[in-house]
């Protein structure tokens, strides 16, 4: 009886790993691809240092102009 239980499970979770294999098979590409746009993302902080230097020249700008206004 007992060999006959191991025998259905053994079967089941040879079913369960093909399963798992087809799934990476089928997906595998889709999530390498996807993790190297998220890396690419994460990286790229250009975005980040215009919007600083946009900012920072706002500020030096405002800097100046009341400068000017203090000394008229």
């Amino acid at each position: 009886m007992s060999n006959i239980k191991n025998k259905e499970q053994d079967t089941r979770i040879e079913k369960i790993c093909n399963h798992v294999e087809i799934m990476n098979k089928e997906f595998g590409d889709f999530k390498i691809a996807n993790t190297a746009d998220h890396a690419k993302i994460k990286t790229d902080l250009e975005w980040l240092k215009r919007f600083f230097f946009i900012v920072a020249t706002a500020s030096s700008g405002g800097l100046i102009a009341t400068l000017f206004n203090i000394i008229k």
